[in-house]
């Protein structure tokens, strides 16, 4: 089985930092006006994935509606139960090989955004704690719908070139803050390694310091045609460097309350095929009825977005259920939560078996290291 070592050492300083509170008011993103209830009482946005795949489809309107794609999604979903798959087409543990792009402005290695190893490898360990459910750790909940699912992410050890690498790609680009649409048109097709071969990972300073992160949805394998298919140059997660990491497992640079590296597992979420549970708007379902606004019929229903951490919220009083403030696909703080439920489950597994760019991951060997030969320089007579 393949292993992922954490190896923390310590930085002579120590940061940790509580966010400032900032003006909720107009808060725009991809040029995207926020619903004010999507924005955390200290008026930061704790995700910025579904206004950035409105602003992709806008740029590229051929692109499949989420209407086609969550059909294709469904019919995936009943063609994997007949063939009672549980984990991958293969079965067992899937490994994606993850590359993590530190952009920064020339400041010292472990200063400011230019976030050190260990706190890059941190960010590795929650998810790996989050998606695996384990046990001891804070990605572990005893909820009957709680789920492993046998998704584990390792830092590549072979680049682009067929290099040994750490998988940390460190690029100084000359530029202090980067807006989000800077990102997709400058810094993404400027770092990004092969999406096919490597989940892409960014740490940015954000020139809205309001924003935590946000993701490119999969798409569905019958958007073949280069006129509906999404830009592969732009495929991945991004995430405000104070966010990306966890401050229980190394010093760096943090900001309360999301610094335990819940921002990336979201993100991660979105990019893997899930959806905000409360589904993106403040309807609730038909009355007793389980929740069908993000296709998962075991996260309980809820009408937006929660914050905080706190325990018997119910905002649909009308289906059963509280809302599932520890689902990691809520907005609750990054200590509240825990919980992947088996659905969301089926929906990554769906995606990692069929979707472009998703399937290929499955089956990319860059995660394994290279083998290495001693050059032996004995002469014998």
């Amino acid at each position: 089985m393949k292993k992922i070592t954490l190896l923390l050492s310590f930085l002579i300083c120590f940061c940790t930092v509580a966010f400032a509170q900032i003006d909720k008011k107009e808060k725009t993103v991809f040029g995207k006006k926020i619903n004010p209830e999507f924005i955390s009482p200290s008026g930061h946005i704790r995700c910025a994935s579904t206004e950035y795949d409105e602003f992709l489809r806008e740029q590229n309107p051929n692109t499949e509606s989420i209407a086609v794609f969550e059909k294709w999604m469904a019919k995936k979903i009943n063609d994997q139960k007949s063939l009672q798959e549980v984990a991958s087409q293969s079965g067992g543990i899937i490994y994606i090989p993850v590359v993590v792009h530190v952009i920064h402005n020339g400041d010292a290695y472990g200063v400011n955004e230019n976030i050190s190893d260990e706190q890059v490898q941190s960010q590795i360990t929650v998810m790996n704690q989050d998606y695996r459910k384990l046990t001891g750790t804070p990605g572990f909940n005893s909820n009957a719908v709680g789920a492993d699912t046998q998704v584990e992410f390792v830092l590549a050890k072979v680049d682009l070139n067929g290099n040994p690498t750490n998988g940390i790609n460190r690029v100084n680009l000359c530029q202090a803050t980067w807006s989000t649409t800077a990102i997709n048109s400058t810094v993404k097709p400027a770092t990004i390694w092969d999406p096919t071969q490597y989940m892409n990972m960014w740490s940015v300073n954000f020139t809205d310091n309001s924003l935590l992160g946000y993701a490119q949805f999969p798409e569905s394998s019958l958007a073949g045609m280069a006129t509906t298919a999404q830009n592969p140059l732009t495929d991945g997660v991004v995430a405000n460097y104070t966010t990306f990491g966890s401050s229980d497992l190394v010093f760096g640079s943090f900001a309360q309350p999301y610094d335990k590296g819940r921002t990336m597992t979201h993100e991660v979420g979105h990019f893997l095929g899930l959806r905000h549970i409360w589904g993106d708007n403040t309807a609730c379902p038909a009355t007793n009825t389980v929740n069908d606004k993000d296709f998962v019929a075991d996260t309980p229903a809820a009408s937006t977005a929660n914050y905080g951490c706190l325990p018997g919220t119910n905002s649909c009083t009308g289906n059963p259920g509280n809302d599932m403030i520890e689902n990691y696909m809520d907005y609750s703080d990054d200590t509240c939560m825990n919980i992947f439920t088996i659905g969301q489950k089926t929906r990554i597994t769906t995606v990692l078996n069929n979707s472009p760019r998703r399937s290929t991951l499955k089956t990319s060997v860059k995660d394994v290291a290279i083998p290495l030969f001693a050059i032996d320089a004995e002469v014998k007579i």
